[in-house]
């Protein structure tokens, strides 16, 4: 939702931020393969109960996140295959960080933050799977305001602050809603869909140029 809300803007304010993006022959994916990397060394940091250091560790990751997608972009190597890795390697740093924490939390017996953890990662899960399930009948499904550039906001300003599980209790709240919300706005819109026999979400030029 980041990415997408702020759209060129953000790709200006990167490139402003770090210049040499534009000429960097780095790939994109592997990029995105150093912030998943970084996001396994975030989840042992949280498995050792070094919070902070976690949360410190997520932003970087979550630069390379930021910055992989402006590099292929600039590059001119944007592609499915580069957007399906890049999807794949954030549910693996997902589980690997919401793990990491949920062991650390075990590791001190605290039931009712393992049992807090692992429904916020549910819920994020969730949000990620809903939208993933419906826009393989639609052309897209923009609900819901927790999603993943969101829910890392929330956990790294949280672990950095030392305010872990009120950042959990956020995510888990607002992915659950984000779930709740997409399921109930994808039914409507699937329904139209077998209605009419048109996606509904789809842009007027877009629906001609399929038609053409």
């Amino acid at each position: 939702m980041i990415k997408a809300r702020f759209g060129e803007d953000l790709d200006k304010t990167v490139h402003r931020v770090f210049p040499f993006l534009a000429r960097t022959r780095v790939s994109p994916d592997v990029l995105t393969l150093i912030g998943m990397g970084v996001s396994f060394v975030a989840g042992l940091a949280f498995a050792q109960n070094e919070v902070r250091v976690g949360g410190l560790l997520l932003l970087l990751a979550g630069l390379f996140d930021l910055v992989d997608g402006v590099v292929a972009r600039a590059q001119g190597t944007s592609s499915s295959a580069g957007a399906f890795l890049d999807s794949s390697a954030d549910r693996v740093s997902d589980l690997v960080v919401f793990g990491g924490i949920a062991c650390g939390l075990a590791s001190a017996r605290d039931v009712a933050g393992v049992t807090l953890c692992m429904w916020a990662l549910g819920a994020s899960v969730m949000t990620s799977y809903t939208r993933a399930r419906a826009e393989r009948q639609l052309s897209r499904l923009d609900v819901g305001w927790m999603e993943r550039g969101e829910r890392f906001v929330v956990l790294i300003l949280g672990a950095v602050a030392g305010l872990l599980e009120p950042a959990l209790w956020i995510i888990a709240l607002g992915a659950t809603a984000t779930t709740v919300q997409r399921v109930v706005v994808a039914r409507r819109l699937l329904r139209e869909l077998d209605a009419s026999g048109r996606d509904p979400t789809a842009s007027p030029g877009a629906a001609s140029a399929a038609g053409g």
